[in-house]
């Protein structure tokens, strides 16, 4: 498993959005969850992830959508800012938290669930799409250890060892699916990709990302720290200048 850097590079990130390899991996994420979202009831949905395009969440029926972006994210279009390990929310307060690649690219992904266990409200969902290690891509990633760029730096984290996280955590396992099984290769239509990972997906597979869906079954964790933000809609631009301490 590489270790991500203490900071990432706004400046790569940006760059790699622009690849055509992003693009369709986004694109293909962002059909994938369209198909998904639209099952989770809720008011409040908070969104972490690479993707700077909030279309993907047009199917959630919930009235309060946002993002939530991580110090290296800068220069995206964001609600507020959070740290893997604090997030400026009350507890049990957001109905669904989706987290794509949130995992990947954070020191501390533990902790990172952690603070959506105890955001979630019961009964509440968590999506989280991550790099799947045991796929063509996680083969190459291990060629490569001493990269800094993205995606080669992420720190993945098995779909295994996330569903025994989740479990500790309390939550109930509503789904597991494999996905991009042609990606990167841009040389099919983007419906090809999306049919082969129809035929393909499921809780083992080579897929180069996979997506876990879970649903929270206990009240959850409480948290001793005193620093707890109300949500405010419809927009968090109060949180905007939290310190930018953390990756």
């Amino acid at each position: 498993m590489n270790s991500v850097p203490h900071k990432l590079d706004n400046q790569d990130y940006k760059r790699w959005l622009k690849t055509s390899s992003a693009q369709r991996m986004l694109a293909l994420q962002s059909a994938w969850l369209q198909n998904k979202l639209g099952r989770f009831p809720g008011t409040h949905l908070m969104f972490q992830g690479l993707d700077p395009d909030l279309e993907l969440l047009s199917t959630s029926p919930a009235k309060h959508a946002f993002r939530m972006a991580l110090p290296w994210q800068e220069g995206i279009a964001t609600d507020a800012w959070m740290t893997s390990s604090d997030w400026p929310l009350p507890d049990q307060s957001i109905d669904v938290v989706v987290m794509q690649h949130s995992l990947d690219f954070t020191r501390r992904p533990h902790e990172m669930i952690r603070e959506a266990a105890r955001t979630i409200a019961p009964s509440g969902y968590l999506v989280i799409i991550g790099f799947n290690p045991w796929s063509w891509w996680g083969g190459v990633q291990k060629m490569m250890p001493f990269s800094t760029d993205m995606p080669w730096v992420a720190n993945a984290v098995s779909m295994k060892r996330l569903q025994d996280w989740l479990l500790l955590l309390e939550f109930t396992i509503q789904g597991t699916e494999t996905l991009g099984h042609l990606w990167p290769i841009t040389l099919f239509p983007e419906r090809v990709s999306q049919r082969v990972d129809s035929v393909l997906a499921g809780p083992i597979g080579m897929g180069n990302f996979y997506m876990v869906t879970a649903q929270k079954t206990v009240l959850g964790m409480t948290d001793l720290r005193s620093r707890r933000w109300p949500i405010i809609e419809p927009q968090l631009g109060w949180a905007k200048n939290m310190s930018k301490t953390d990756s």
